[in-house]
């Protein structure tokens, strides 16, 4: 399965960790990259969201996270390390701009739904 999602991931530009919520027929389907939907992609933005509903502590849950962060810092690292230049400040201030902006308008647009 590793390289079934990789060669997905590969092809996603500036992708370096992430999450797949997937459909799929079986395991075995799956397994072989066949009978399967990608239903979602959560990029680094996203919390593990695993123990949710596994019987994870809180403890339990903050180490989890804790875990998440440090791979994220990890991949910077390397990257750094690789020559690939992090925002500066003001690239990800837009960023987030953008995504705010995004986000109202994706809610007008769920409110004129309902």
């Amino acid at each position: 399965m590793v390289s079934i999602f990789d060669k997905i991931s590969l092809q996603i530009n500036d992708f370096f960790y992430g999450r797949y919520d997937i459909m799929c027929t079986n395991v075995e389907d799956l397994k072989n990259g066949k009978n399967f939907s990608i239903l979602e992609y959560n990029g680094c933005g996203a919390e593990p969201n695993h123990f949710y509903d596994t019987g994870y502590t809180l403890v339990g849950a903050y180490k989890e996270i804790l875990k998440h962060w440090k791979a994220l810092y990890q991949i910077s690292k390397y990257n750094k390390q690789q020559g690939i230049k992090p925002w500066n400040y003001r690239k990800g201030q837009q960023f987030l701009n953008n995504a705010k902006h995004l986000q109202k308008q994706m809610k007008l647009v769920d409110a004129g739904i309902e």
